[in-house]
């Protein structure tokens, strides 16, 4: 089973890149901008909630916000 298992990752991470250019290519120019800009939304709203809600993110914002005065608090 593990051999399977090891053969359709394979399978899926070697027809991955080509299976994504020949979608992205049926795209009209609209669409394409629209799946684009989705893409980077999600991606700034991850990165923003991730520092927002991770305990080395609140750090960060308090140090920032002036609460630390030297920058061994952080750790």
């Amino acid at each position: 089973m593990k051999q399977e298992m090891k053969d359709i990752a394979f399978n899926v991470a070697y027809q991955a890149p080509a299976s994504f250019v020949a979608w992205w290519q049926q795209l009209s120019l609209t669409t394409a901008l629209a799946v684009l800009l989705g893409v980077l939304q999600v991606a700034y709203l991850l990165r923003k909630w991730w520092r927002e809600e991770s305990e080395w993110g609140l750090r960060l914002k308090r140090w920032t916000e002036g609460r630390f005065t030297k920058p061994g608090d952080l750790s």
